[in-house]
């Protein structure tokens, strides 16, 4: 019985619990008393030569300094932590963006403090409420919005979650070696620290009564510090919850959301069905490049600016196969990857000239990542351009899913605006310092206002072979600026065809996998059939 005792006294002193509490201390001890022995020798030290007070002033003053720096940098978004984009994410469309302004919303109520974090079930209720207005917003019809998506999607918006999630918890110090049982156990240990935490509050509060001077100090200073850093942190990491609950639920609740693949600003769309039966006839490709459509009336130039891109004219063994109207060509510039220019050859100003004409280049614009609209700078006529854009921007407002491309005008023929003799590139349209410079402007606000855009994007050039000017010196330029934008509006027009795509993928699987579970169930019912045949004719 002794024996019994004595083993079972062993075995709690050696226990994991135990010994865990043991070393505990120790290391409490080891880390604590050196530096309280320090700071009271060295209180004393001071005092003894008359320098505490000089030294406690010094300490006093460096945190205010501290004070004032933190709430300084705290107006510079990016001095102190890092914050949530303010803008959209590029992969949005304008009716995604449309759903983030309501979250943009809740992050603007969280800077003016109107939303405080204050646990977790406040947390997990604002998080509620936010798919609940992303959920009414796409399903305004819906009785009950919120459970209006399918069950694979909901699973793939907590997959990407959880990615965003471990992404976050890999940047933390040592978050690679702190198991689940060791937060579980420091939990346990600051549950068991709290009385120790009640008597230092104790002498917080009765400290002012030996030294009121720092007591003063630390509840106007030191106090207000910490609680700003407190509310620092704590909206922080509120912001960016909102952030990522938001973003996650516009793309599951808009259908930006695919099975198969995921979709941000560095996804390359694969080469799309209609592009891969021009493009492969040429060369190999796998990603889908970028799209730039020329319009424009009949003698603008849009032959010669086709020619004046690629430097020399191009030969028709160099052309890709062409249909009645459209003439497509490979545009090789190591900045645009490849792009795939199609060249409006028609024109679409006659009145004769047949719907379908003005049908197919609006259809081929809806398509196309980029316009070029070549304009005459001697032809006043430009109401058909300005009826055109008008037609595909209602085109662009009816689908909110997807982005107008960027317009770029390339006015033509400057060389014969007033005086038409004169011809002594480069001109400076920015501040005119000649007439044919102000005849060049002028015609630069014309076309801008005409067609309701911005004169930075109208272009004047000359594409004469003898006379050619500002093609490589701006609208190169012009086009590397708008690249960006560019690659947004093709993201969005492939993931159009991506969803399309997918959803006959996931049918063709599933009826895959139902045909093999018929098989699979019928060969099994045919079996035992078989044994219990074969049983009977036995007995």
């Amino acid at each position: 019985m002794q024996e019994e005792i004595r083993s079972s006294t062993q075995s709690s002193v050696l226990s994991p619990r135990y010994f865990w509490r043991w070393r505990f201390w120790v290391l409490v001890a080891c880390v604590g008393l050196p530096l309280l022995a320090f700071g009271v020798a060295g209180s004393l030290w001071l005092y003894e030569r008359h320098w505490l007070g000089w030294a406690g002033l010094a300490f006093l003053c460096g945190e205010a300094l501290a004070f004032f720096l933190f709430r300084r940098w705290l107006q510079d978004d990016g001095a102190m932590l890092p914050q949530p984009a303010l803008s959209p994410p590029p992969e949005f469309s304008p009716r995604e963006e449309a759903a983030w302004r309501l979250i943009q919303e809740y992050q603007k109520r969280i800077d003016r403090n109107e939303i405080v974090l204050t646990s977790l079930d406040q947390l997990l209720s604002l998080g509620r409420e936010i798919l609940g207005r992303v959920a009414a917003f796409y399903r305004p019809e819906d009785k009950e919005p919120l459970l209006a998506v399918q069950v694979p999607l909901l699973f793939r918006a907590i997959e990407e979650t959880a990615r965003d999630l471990a992404a976050v918890t890999a940047t933390l110090p040592f978050a690679h070696r702190v198991t689940i049982s060791e937060i579980v156990r420091g939990y346990q240990v600051g549950q068991k620290l709290k009385p120790a935490y009640e008597l230092y509050q104790l002498y917080r509060v009765l400290s002012p009564l030996v030294n009121w001077q720092s007591g003063l100090f630390r509840i106007l200073v030191t106090d207000r510090l910490f609680d700003l850093a407190q509310e620092t942190l704590s909206q922080w990491l509120l912001k960016w919850y909102v952030d990522r609950v938001g973003y996650h639920a516009v793309e599951l609740y808009s259908g930006k959301l695919l099975l198969t693949r995921r979709i941000d600003a560095d996804f390359l769309p694969a080469l799309l069905p209609d592009t891969a039966e021009t493009l492969t006839q040429v060369r190999e490709a796998t990603v889908e490049p970028l799209r730039i459509l020329i319009l424009g009336q009949v003698k603008a130039g849009k032959s010669s600016l086709v020619n004046a891109l690629f430097g020399e004219a191009r030969a028709a063994v160099d052309v890709l196969p062409t249909t009645a109207r459209m003439t497509p060509y490979i545009l090789e510039r190591a900045e645009l990857n490849g792009a795939v220019i199609l060249s409006d050859m028609g024109g679409y100003e006659d009145p004769t000239v047949p719907r379908e004409r003005v049908e197919e280049a609006l259809f081929e614009a809806q398509r196309s990542d980029l316009l070029l609209m070549v304009v005459s700078a001697v032809n006043a006529a430009r109401e058909p351009d300005r009826q055109l854009l008008a037609q595909l921007r209602a085109r662009f407002a009816a689908q909110p899913e997807l982005r107008p491309p960027t317009v770029v005008v390339v006015l033509t023929h400057i060389d014969l605006l007033r005086p038409s003799r004169e011809w002594t590139p480069p001109y400076n349209v920015l501040v005119p310092d000649s007439p044919k410079a102000r005849s060049i402007r002028g015609g630069i606000d014309a076309v801008a206002t005409e067609l309701g855009l911005s004169p930075q994007f109208v272009v004047p050039v000359c594409l004469l072979p003898e006379r050619l000017y500002n093609v490589e010196e701006a609208l190169a330029p012009l086009l590397l600026q708008t690249l960006p934008e560019a690659k947004r509006v093709l993201l969005l027009r492939s993931l159009k065809t991506l969803r399309e795509q997918e959803q006959w993928e996931l049918l063709w699987r599933q009826a895959k996998a139902t045909g093999r579970f018929l098989l699979e169930v019928g060969g099994e019912v045919v079996r035992k059939w078989i044994e219990r045949v074969l049983k009977e004719k036995r007995f």
